[in-house]
């Protein structure tokens, strides 16, 4: 499922980035003649709905100001998961998206340099067996993980011996690990937290099973915009713009990336 909205990104922001968008650079960005920008709220610390239904979050953010760099239209794609954003990838419904790098992906999407990395962990119930991530991988252990998600693709090779059980999307697999009947549900912490926190019958593991890195992409074959892009996202570190939108978010746990050398 996804929905779409469409506005003029001129908001400002107290730090803003100087990338250079000459008219090939965006006639391959936005083809279309308007910016579309995929934004995945299946991780909350990245992109959610805020008070009166408006997008708040690191991507919402860089999406707006990448229009407002351009002096594009903004067109919003929202999905509830990474899996059916990348599933429309072939489909010229987005000219860009915010996706954790993945090999897989990259099949058909290039990517930036990542903007943040975020850890990928378990939510058990407290009486489970399982406190400890290694515990998870025996015969007979059931993990819940939303379908093509980062996490998903990570932990389809890296467990050899648990059951990986997939739902439809995040929301999904925490809706369904409540229903019980599994032994622990993969996810981002910041959105197991945001589940969890105030809940005294559920565990949120300590450490990560993955660092996941969370990149801007386009569609494979637009040179011109992946180097503009990149350079967007690497201004938009080192201009203190993503840290400044982290904080204005209450999203300042997420780990900035580093710059590329």
């Amino acid at each position: 499922m996804r929905s779409r909205a469409i506005s003029n990104a001129t908001a400002g922001v107290d730090r803003t980035i100087m990338t250079t968008f000459d008219k090939d650079t965006l006639a391959e960005l936005a083809p279309k003649g308007r910016l579309r920008a995929a934004i995945n709220l299946g991780n909350a610390a990245l992109a959610r709905r805020g008070d009166g239904g408006q997008l708040a979050g690191i991507s919402p953010d860089l999406a707006r100001e990448l229009a407002r760099q351009t002096g594009l239209e903004l067109e919003t794609i929202i999905y509830e998961g990474a899996g059916k954003t990348f599933a429309d990838v072939d489909s010229d419904v987005w000219d860009v998206a915010f996706l954790a790098v993945d090999e897989t992906r990259a099949r058909k999407v290039d990517y930036t340099a990542p903007y943040v990395e975020i850890e990928g962990t378990y939510a058990v119930p407290v009486d489970s067996p399982f406190q400890e991530m290694d515990q998870l991988d025996v015969p007979h252990a059931k993990i819940l993980v939303a379908q093509n998600s980062a996490y998903d693709l990570y932990l389809s090779t890296a467990l050899k011996a648990a059951e990986i059980v997939r739902a439809e999307t995040p929301g999904a697999s925490l809706d369904q690990f409540d229903r019980g009947g599994h032994d622990a549900v993969a996810g981002v912490r910041q959105t197991l937290e945001a589940r969890y926190a105030n809940r005294n019958d559920i565990n949120i593991l300590p450490g990560s099973f993955i660092s996941i890195h969370q990149a801007m992409c386009a569609p494979k074959g637009r040179p011109l915009a992946l180097a503009a892009l990149s350079s967007f996202i690497e201004e938009a570190k080192s201009s203190g713009f993503i840290a400044e939108r982290l904080r204005a978010n209450g999203d300042d746990t997420v780990k900035i990336a580093p710059p590329t050398d």
